[in-house]
């Protein structure tokens, strides 16, 4: 099967997703502790994704294999993030989490990781 995310499209993925664990917390009104964690994670991945050696990145210092591992390692801790009570014991917080869990992973498993354009 053809995967039909571009390296270039999952950056720009990515870059929405950052904005998405950095702004959208505070404009839900989740609690601080999950929006501070979010913020945290959000950031990081920016960092992350600003260095990847794509078309979208800025400084082109991290290769997409890395990149690669990285996501995977980033989807891991969100699958564990649910279990923790700042998620699972806020209902509103369990809702944007689950719904930014389901993107972040289509977003992984969609994307052609190979494909050069």
């Amino acid at each position: 099967m053809e995967k039909p995310i571009t390296l270039k499209t999952h950056g720009l993925i990515d870059y929405a997703l950052s904005g998405v664990q950095l702004f959208g917390p505070m404009l839900l009104g989740l609690n601080n502790r999950a929006g501070h964690t979010y913020q945290a994670l959000g950031s990081g991945f920016l960092g992350i994704n600003t260095l990847t050696k794509t078309s979208v990145g800025i400084k082109k210092l991290i290769p997409i294999r890395h990149h690669k591992k990285a996501d995977a390692v980033f989807l891991g801790g969100l699958a564990l993030l649910t279990a923790t009570s700042m998620i699972r014991k806020d209902r509103k917080a369990l809702g944007f989490h689950l719904v930014f869990l389901s993107l972040a992973t289509a977003n992984y498993f969609l994307t052609d990781y190979k494909k050069r354009k």
